[in-house]
């Protein structure tokens, strides 16, 4: 039988990314991917990058149910990380915002 600790990463906080993505999806990915980095190697938390999780579904007629999918996991989530000032960045930072979770504006400039 395994033994966990009862805190296996210290800095558990649990971070929404909220970025655009589909105006320039390989530049935005790669954006993406330098911010979650950094996160990690800053201890700030643990990254939740829907642009990672949902990559399997960039067709836009999978929108509706990735934003669905988004909003479940902001409700997991401690704290929302927003960078962009997309369609779907103001509605995951609304969503946060109505449902009591720190929004926290940032720039892509601080994590690359």
């Amino acid at each position: 039988m395994m033994v966990f600790p009862d805190e296996l990463y210290p800095k558990g906080r649990r971070i929404f990314i909220s970025h655009p993505y589909a105006d320039n999806p390989e530049k935005n990915m790669k954006q993406v991917d330098k911010i979650c980095k950094a996160i990690i190697n800053r201890e700030e938390g643990i990254p939740i990058s829907p642009l990672h999780l949902f990559s399997c579904m960039k067709n836009d007629e999978y929108r509706q149910q990735v934003m669905l999918m988004c909003f479940d996991l902001i409700k997991k989530c401690d704290v929302l990380y927003s960078f962009g000032d997309s369609k779907g960045c103001e509605t995951e930072k609304y969503y946060a915002l109505d449902r009591n979770i720190e929004v926290i504006e940032k720039k892509v400039t601080e994590y690359l």
